[in-house]
């Protein structure tokens, strides 16, 4: 007993004097998407909007997907000053995003990896990637720093113009902004201790009561984080075939949940597991 007692009092002293980056781990954020996404456009080509689905200007029919889209990018190719201008293409994303990160306690973030797809118009499929593995980014980790997020990071486009797996569009130095909070924290009160907003003024209503009314019910029980993120900028590389320059513009929004596993949780199982294998041992010694 003395024995299981001293191996339970060591892994609690471990946990106690455990670096402050010990919850920094590689989390992966997953795009929200609900019942009613069939892999459509967000809104109407050419259309303009204001380039937040869920919202009250949402174009419905048979190939646009207003209620189940979150995630989009759009594509300019005349670069006409947005959201006042059109889009000649938009469509919704799925998939992942994986970030190097310390959802606790914040300092710097890198980006691990991309994995989005969707329509860029009906039956035809694009996706992105990164580009190299090179990446900077910082998120702060409380409300009095209104939770910010940003990443800057190269990036591909692969649209169907040139043949799937293709890189159609290139990106340097991309630069995502946004932020990421807790769950527990999309509340009237949270909202009223922070100040959030869609960094590229995608959306002229009243935010944080569109993430708490519109986003927030949407969430999986288990989401413990929600990551808002959105870049515009004009790409580095463009093929020709899309009727696209270096002077168009894209632009994009990112909402994706974290269900990270907690560090303490893992060393405390350890611990568990450490104080039964002594307890079996010293059993099998008598």
């Amino acid at each position: 007993m003395k024995t299981a007692n001293l191996a339970l009092m060591i892994s609690l002293t471990m946990l106690l004097v455990l670096p402050a980056d010990a919850s920094a781990a590689v989390v992966e954020f997953e795009l929200l998407t609900h019942a009613d996404n069939k892999g459509f456009l967000p809104q109407q080509q050419n259309s303009g909007g204001d380039r937040l689905p869920q919202t009250g200007d949402d174009i419905s029919g048979g190939t646009l997907n207003p209620n189940g889209c979150f995630s989009f990018n759009f594509i300019n190719p005349d670069a006409v000053t947005e959201p006042a201008g059109y889009a000649k293409a938009i469509h919704s994303m799925t998939g992942s995003a994986v970030l190097d990160i310390d959802l606790q306690a914040g300092g710097t973030v890198d980006v691990v990896s991309l994995a989005f797809e969707g329509y860029i118009a009906p039956s035809k499929v694009s996706a992105q990637w990164l580009d190299t593995q090179t990446s900077s980014g910082t998120y702060a980790a409380s409300n009095a720093s209104n939770w910010a997020f940003e990443a800057s990071f190269n990036w591909c486009y692969d649209t169907p113009f040139a043949g799937a797996g293709t890189a159609d569009m290139k990106f340097e130095d991309y630069l995502w902004t946004g932020f990421i909070i807790p769950v527990s924290e999309l509340t009237t009160a949270g909202m009223a201790a922070t100040v959030l907003d869609d960094p590229s003024g995608y959306f002229g209503g009243n935010f944080e009561s569109w993430l708490l009314n519109k986003v927030a019910p949407k969430l999986p029980q288990s989401a413990l984080y929600l990551l808002f993120a959105q870049g515009e900028t004009h790409p580095s590389w463009t093929n020709p075939m899309m009727d696209m320059t270096t002077d168009g513009i894209v632009g994009e929004t990112i909402i994706g949940y974290a269900v990270p596993e907690p560090a303490t949780i893992i060393l405390l199982t350890a611990g568990f597991c450490w104080t039964s294998g002594l307890r079996r041992r010293r059993k099998n010694i008598l």
